[in-house]
């Protein structure tokens, strides 16, 4: 009798070994033909608990979740910074000229974008240990009128040129006013305004306000500039990675655990703290970078950092102090550890209690 490939499929998730070939065996023997999903998410979970090893330990699917969940931050991260390079650039000539006389009609416009086809470069030529700035974010198109002030009330001419942008296909997400808050009272004290307007794959941002320094009585100060949306299918590719570098980074942290389990001692010290160190400089990032990722999902504002921007600014001694700690952990495990001897120790029942097939 041969199983069906679903179930030959599932008895991956445990280590090579008797005790994968055992479980296939039980299959075997009740002739079931197709996994039902209760089936398969018991094999899933206690064959890749059984990855980890230590089956006496609860520490170590801790510690596997959150390593999973680093490695497959840092897939996503790679693999959306990848994908940018695919995505349409900002449009130039009678595209962008429509755009830009949109907002200032009848005026010479001043325009320019910021260096780096995706994201602004940050320090320009820093050193491999040198820290990122805080400005590192999405590289936009800024322009604006090249006489800088224009004549008139700015909130007659915000009104303007809001309803412009929504004959021309804009959508407005967010308009608000601008000026200092008032220390005393704590209330803003109006000085111009503000809105977001998305169409397409862009999003605008136009700003007015009479508190530049030296603006002359009577004209205000306007500055217009472009941003692209994430699209859908990065975000998709960021997703597909992020459970990719999961799953990697969790079967590779059982293979270096059960590799360590079996020699003990030292290795299995050293390799164990250098893993937990190596998470408390990363885990604050991974969790901010989660959080960045969904909020850059679900925004409506105009796009700002990417959402792993805190782990090459202010987080970027702790990425890479905790990147070369698990690197270490690794190099441990495979010059300190030995194989583990299935055969001889033989099936452990704790890894598997199987539901009613």
């Amino acid at each position: 009798m041969t199983a069906h490939w679903g179930y030959r499929l599932l008895v991956r998730a445990y280590p090579a070994g008797p005790r994968r070939d055992e479980v296939l065996d039980t299959l075997l023997a009740v002739g079931r033909r197709t996994p039902s999903w209760r089936e398969a998410g018991n094999l899933l979970r206690h064959g890749l608990r059984a990855r980890l090893g230590r089956p006496a330990s609860g520490a170590v699917v801790a510690v596997a979740l959150l390593v999973a969940l680093t490695t497959g931050f840092f897939a996503a991260a790679l693999s959306t910074r990848a994908a940018w390079e695919a995505v349409p650039d900002y449009p130039s000539g009678t595209r962008l000229a429509e755009i830009t006389t949109t907002v200032f009609p009848s005026l010479p416009i001043e325009g320019g974008r910021d260096e780096g086809r995706v994201f602004r470069d940050p320090t320009g030529d820093h050193q491999w240990l040198e820290p990122f700035n805080e400005d590192f974010a999405y590289a936009g198109y800024s322009f604006g009128p090249s006489g800088t002030y224009l004549p008139g009330d700015y909130r007659t001419w915000f009104g303007q040129a809001r309803q412009r942008l929504v004959d021309a296909g804009w959508t407005v997400r967010e308009e608000y006013p601008t000026g200092a808050t008032d220390i005393a009272s704590g209330l803003l004290e109006p000085s111009g305004r503000a809105l977001v307007a998305e169409r397409g794959p862009l999003s605008l941002h136009l700003e007015t306000t009479v508190d530049v320094v030296d603006t002359p009585a009577g004209e205000f100060y306007a500055l217009a500039s472009l941003n692209r949306w994430q699209p859908g299918w990065v975000t998709a590719v960021g997703v597909v990675f992020w459970l990719l570098g999961g799953l990697t980074g969790w079967l590779v942290l059982g293979w270096a655990s059960r590799r360590t389990e079996a020699a003990g001692g030292m290795p299995r010290f050293l390799s164990a703290s250098a893993t937990i160190t190596a998470l408390v400089f990363l885990t604050p990032l991974t969790l901010l970078g989660m959080v960045g990722f969904v909020a850059e999902t679900w925004r409506f504002d105009r796009p700002g950092q990417p959402f792993w921007a805190w782990s090459m600014v202010w987080g970027y001694g702790c990425t890479a102090l905790g990147v070369l700690l698990l690197i270490t952990a690794l190099i441990i495990a495979v010059a300190g550890g030995r194989a583990r001897h299935e055969e001889r120790i033989g099936p452990d029942p704790r890894f598997h209690r199987p539901g009613p097939i």
